[in-house]
């Protein structure tokens, strides 16, 4: 991954690699990169983390839609994977900023912090 402001670089791991999720994680860096977030290198893992774990849901969702939503008249036991899956993803997604509601809030701070540079064209006729 490029380097972050902060002359750091999130490094793809060697277990994400043996996860096959190597596809995800250039997709978060591209996304990453994109949106202009800063990562930090403690970031590093929970972004791998992030990609195995969308690996992980992608092959859950892939099976349950071959296997079928019951194997021999019983829940197949890979929706519970895929749940499980499922919320270390949003967890995930929250805990490194890229949720909407993250990012909303980023946007949010960066607008104010750019009105408070602006001039009030009114200030001088009003004093």
């Amino acid at each position: 991954m490029e380097e972050q402001a902060t002359g750091q670089t999130i490094k793809l791991l060697e277990v994400t690699k043996q996860a096959g999720a190597e596809g995800f994680f250039d997709l978060l860096s591209n996304v990453i990169l994109e949106a202009d977030i800063d990562l930090i290198t403690l970031d590093e893992f929970q972004l791998n983390l992030l990609a195995i774990n969308l690996q992980r849901f992608a092959q859950c969702e892939k099976n349950i839609n071959e296997q079928g939503l019951l194997i021999d008249g019983k829940k197949n036991p890979l929706i519970a994977a895929s749940n499980i899956y499922l919320k270390n993803v949003q967890s995930l997604f929250n805990d490194l900023g890229l949720s909407r509601n993250n990012r909303m809030k980023q946007l949010l701070n960066q607008i104010q912090t750019e009105s408070e540079k602006i001039e009030d064209p009114f200030k001088d006729l009003i004093n």
